[in-house]
């Protein structure tokens, strides 16, 4: 292989992996905490704008870099290819960023993912319980309220923060997770004290552990 085409793509293939490394920790760590990379399938996305980061410019420059071209015509197709590589990545981040988890919401009995794009510039109802486990919001609305919002808009009660309420004991003891049913290592780490809801994901379900204050200690994934 040519001596320049290999140093130009073995820096490029390392750059990349260092890129997306840092992405992919943004986003375990910051944008989709605890459960919900999972819960979603956030993390084939994510695999995908990695294999298309990984490939793609490295790939580009190991075909169009060669000893033969000067300095300045190697710098203007490192150029062409970092912006091709650069707005693909954009693309698919901004794709990813728009999943984050805007709140949990309940309804008829299970919680919900509620994602960042659904709400859009939405006014929210103040008068809610913010979690500390995530920077997201857990709130419920009402099966009664299903009449009275479709008269009012056309957008799902489950994307209107304005219908959102704080939780409460009653609606959280109502149909609640069998205790019976949790995986060995739930039942182990919990007694039957807490509170078990269950949460609804795109590819996987978990259970929400409430405290008796309902506040939340830990979301479990249940087996596939």
């Amino acid at each position: 292989m040519d001596k320049i085409k290999k140093q130009y793509f073995l820096n490029h293939l390392f750059t990349s992996i260092i890129v997306i490394s840092l992405i992919s920790a943004l986003c375990v760590f910051y944008w989709f905490p605890s459960v919900f990379i999972l819960l979603d399938g956030t993390w084939y996305a994510i695999l995908i704008l990695a294999s298309i980061d990984v490939i793609i410019g490295p790939l580009l420059t190991l075909i169009v870099v060669t000893s033969k071209k000067s300095s300045k015509e190697l710098f203007t197709d490192l150029i062409v290819i970092i912006l091709i590589q650069c707005s693909a990545l954009s693309y698919g981040l901004y794709q990813i960023y728009q999943e984050r988890i805007y709140a949990l919401v309940h309804f008829d009995g299970v919680f919900h993912l509620v994602p960042h794009k659904e709400i859009s510039n939405q006014t929210t109802n103040k008068a809610l319980n913010v979690d500390e486990f995530g920077n997201y919001i857990v709130a419920m609305v009402l099966n009664t309220e299903i009449k009275e919002h479709a008269k009012h808009t056309n957008i799902p009660l489950l994307y209107s923060p304005k219908k959102y309420h704080a939780v409460t004991k009653i609606e959280m003891t109502e149909a609640p997770f069998s205790y019976e049913n949790l995986p060995i290592e739930t039942q182990e780490k919990y007694n039957e004290n807490y509170i078990f809801k269950l949460l609804l994901g795109k590819k996987r379900t978990a259970v929400i552990i409430f405290n008796s204050e309902l506040k939340i200690i830990d979301i479990a994934l249940l087996p596939k």
